[in-house]
């Protein structure tokens, strides 16, 4: 398969994070075509690259077997509109660590819940701080990941592991979020 322009620029776009897009992938096309709409240079693209050229190097890249992709349902914007089935896609050789990737920052957005979210105001919860049967679950969770990215396991994940510490720092501190809101897990 030849290398053209346009599967280097997706191949790239794929191995790549990105925090506007979800963070690691999988990614879908409208997220792919929003990362070369704003930084198309950065991917080594001349131009902005159009939806549908992007999806047919997408199949052309799936049926060289370079990556594969999954069905998610995804919720509209606003509340117009009903579900869609959206393909993501991502590298075929980096499946598992991008799964892997997206367990730990789930679990580490619930971890920021331990002691309640606030809303608007820092006087006023709103979300309550779970109680300690949901921090057990939470801190069960956290060190059942820590073991899979552990660094003497595993070679790449030393931020991951790094962020699933002080996320469990943070579940197991006595903090209230009321008195002292800078104490924040970031």
């Amino acid at each position: 398969m030849k290398q053209t322009r346009n599967r280097q620029v997706i191949i790239k776009c794929l191995t790549e994070p990105n925090e506007d897009c979800g963070g690691a992938p999988p990614y879908s096309a409208s997220s792919i075509q929003y990362m070369l709409e704003h930084n198309h240079n950065w991917y080594g693209a001349p131009r902005p690259v159009s939806i549908s050229q992007i999806n047919r190097t997408l199949r052309d890249l799936h049926a060289a077997g370079l990556i594969v992709f999954e069905y998610r349902l995804d919720e509209p914007y606003g509340q117009q509109g009903l579900p869609q089935k959206v393909k993501y896609w991502q590298m075929a050789d980096g499946r598992e660590r991008n799964q892997l990737i997206a367990e730990v920052n789930a679990v580490c957005r619930i971890a920021e819940k331990a002691h309640g979210t606030f809303f608007l105001f820092k006087d006023r919860f709103f979300e309550e701080p779970m109680d300690e049967l949901q921090k057990a679950a939470v801190i069960k969770d956290l060190k059942a990941l820590m073991q899979k990215t552990h660094p003497d396991k595993m070679d790449g994940f030393e931020d991951q592991f790094k962020q699933l510490q002080a996320a469990l720092v943070y579940v197991r501190s006595k903090v209230d979020l009321l008195k002292t809101p800078e104490k924040r897990l970031a």
